[in-house]
């Protein structure tokens, strides 16, 4: 379960989606309120299911949170009995596997480029270097753009990091935008390889969450913690050592996750991780 905000609480409705409903308390801490099925995440209270009436609330309404109830116009929802969710995975553990970690993901390239939703980000994986000139997209070349800066300054370049992170930012469309997705993977790439990827997400974090939508920023500052959602923590786990028909399972469960946010998040992951391996002439 996400962190609650300390009760009593008063916000307002921000989202309503098919299996969840976000609130916004204070101004710009958000709580989303899920089905089942979307699982555990930084973000997230599991309901058993979602309340009766939930569809019909509108963005904007009133919210109280007090006594272990969340209220919004008559929608009550009680979180007696809730047990607490550890939105980190063990990054001291996988810190110390990381190559072998990222070898195994690199293996995982193609696969997910060719299952990959058209004119999402993982076609950057094999696009050629800036100076080439990007095939792609405008917003493919932007992103490819602002990745390489990143990298430029994964060794201590601020302004590098600053740089690339402007340029993927905000970039396309959605309440996650396409650019924002592939800074929470390159920063779950940090956690796992940087040598200080404090110091690193906070640069993403501070240059990126005035540049994006409210709830891309919200996920973009837990992910600077380091923390990221039950399907990523599956995935990191099968990738220190599992059988490849797990893998690929774990890798599709990402990669399903959203229209495109789940890809565009991997290429983040899988193009900075190639980078640390120098397993491109582009490095």
């Amino acid at each position: 379960m996400a962190q609650m905000p300390r009760p009593p609480a008063a916000g307002r409705l921000h989202s309503v989606f098919r299996r969840a409903c976000t609130f916004q308390f204070e101004s710009d801490y958000l709580l989303a309120l899920v089905a089942p099925e979307v699982g555990n995440g930084p973000l997230n209270v599991v309901l058993e299911r979602m309340p009766v009436g939930w569809q019909h609330l509108q963005p904007g309404t009133a919210v109280r949170f007090e006594d272990k109830r969340v209220q919004v116009d008559g929608v009550n929802v009680y979180l007696d009995g809730a047990s607490i969710w550890e939105p980190c995975p063990d990054w001291e553990r996988l810190r110390a596997d990381a190559t072998p970690i990222l070898r195994r993901a690199e293996l995982l390239a193609d696969w997910v480029q060719e299952r990959a939703p058209g004119g999402s980000m993982p076609a950057l994986l094999n696009e050629p270097s800036r100076d080439d000139g990007p095939t792609g997209s405008v917003v493919h070349a932007r992103a490819l753009a602002g990745a390489e800066s990143m990298w430029a300054g994964w060794q201590g370049n601020e302004s590098q990091v600053r740089a690339g992170t402007a340029q993927l930012a905000g970039l396309g469309g959605g309440l996650t935008p396409a650019g924002d997705d592939f800074l929470l993977g390159a920063m779950l790439c940090a956690w796992l390889a940087h040598p200080d990827p404090v110091w690193y997400c906070r640069l993403v974090v501070e240059e990126a969450a005035s540049r994006t939508t409210m709830l891309s920023a919200a996920f973009l500052r837990a992910t600077a913690s380091g923390e990221c959602g039950a399907v990523w923590h599956r995935l990191l786990e099968t990738l220190g050592g599992d059988s490849e028909e797990r893998l690929t399972a774990t890798a599709a469960a990402v990669l399903s996750y959203g229209h495109t946010s789940g890809a565009d998040a991997l290429a983040g992951f899988l193009w900075m991780g190639q980078r640390v391996l120098g397993g491109s002439s582009r490095a």
